[in-house]
């Protein structure tokens, strides 16, 4: 029988091949119409993977896990953002690329989005048929550098909040303050 550490590896490279595109069993692509395609879904599979990589490594457990978000100034400055619009997911995972999650809770858009929304930068809309939040732009957000694009994904429109030029600098030069915001 196959050890536990045997299992998660086998787990792990199953996650990542998935989070790629590749059809595990086959070795195939999986189609553009998939719900593997999804980026929701893509981002699940790599928190999986890397989960149990850390957990592979000894490096992972709810008790040893840091409590804050931590950026020095030398981590800060290896952050490298790609050009054009982003969004805080894109933001965020350039940012988490660079400190050490060892010493630093895991920059996520949820909280940062939180955080921008308590600062009143962005705000948030509820649909009324489904009661769902969805954070969005204010007359505030174009001096901070954000922007509402909309965006298609497997014929399904959406707009989404992204950030320009100005707004990258913004948070990356502001990380720390925002990220001490108290949102509880």
């Amino acid at each position: 029988m196959a050890s536990d550490f045997e299992k998660m590896d086998k787990a792990r490279s199953v996650m990542v091949k998935m989070a790629e595109g590749i059809n595990p069993v086959t070795g195939e692509q999986i189609k553009d119409e998939s719900f593997l395609n999804d980026p929701r879904i893509i981002r699940c599979f790599y928190y999986i993977a890397e989960v149990l990589d850390n957990v592979m490594n000894g490096v992972y457990s709810k008790s040893n896990r840091p409590a804050q978000f931590v950026i020095t100034p030398e981590q800060k400055s290896m952050v490298v953002l790609p050009d054009g619009l982003i969004g805080v997911t894109e933001f965020s995972k350039q940012v988490n690329m660079c400190t050490d999650q060892t010493r630093s809770k895991k920059l996520t858009a949820v909280e940062l989005n939180k955080r921008l929304k308590k600062m009143g930068i962005l705000g948030e809309e509820v649909n009324p048929a489904t009661g769902k939040a969805r954070t969005v732009t204010n007359s505030k957000s174009k001096d901070y550098g954000f922007e509402m694009v909309r965006r298609s994904f497997n014929g399904n429109e959406y707009e989404m909040v992204v950030m320009n030029d100005i707004g990258k600098r913004y948070l990356l030069d502001h990380l720390e303050e925002i990220m001490s915001i108290d949102i509880s």
